[in-house]
């Protein structure tokens, strides 16, 4: 078992092996590359997406949501980590304000 995977059994012991298990261990793994956006973001933009990100994956990490809702809550905070990184990559070229 992934140490991931550990910590969703601790607080969601009936979590399925398979789709469930990806989903809620690619939650933390957006929480957690959005927690460290948050402490290093160039940017005012990619600062408010990582903080979306982590609310978000906060939400639903350990929430009793069926499978398509927690796809889908994982593929949007993927989504807004991969923006926050697209917009501190924008503000250190100067291409949008910082």
């Amino acid at each position: 078992m992934s140490d991931l995977a550990f910590h969703v059994r601790q607080f969601v012991p009936d979590c399925q092996d398979g789709d469930e298990m990806a989903a809620r261990c690619g939650l933390l793994t957006a929480r957690d590359y959005a927690a460290r956006l948050r402490g290093s973001a160039v940017s005012n933009i990619a600062y408010d997406h990582a903080i979306a990100a982590h609310e978000m994956a906060g939400e639903f990490v350990f929430a009793d949501a069926p499978l398509d809702r927690l796809k889908l809550a994982t593929a949007y905070c993927r989504n807004m980590v991969q923006a926050a990184l697209i917009a501190d990559n924008m503000a250190l070229l100067g291409a949008i304000d910082a």
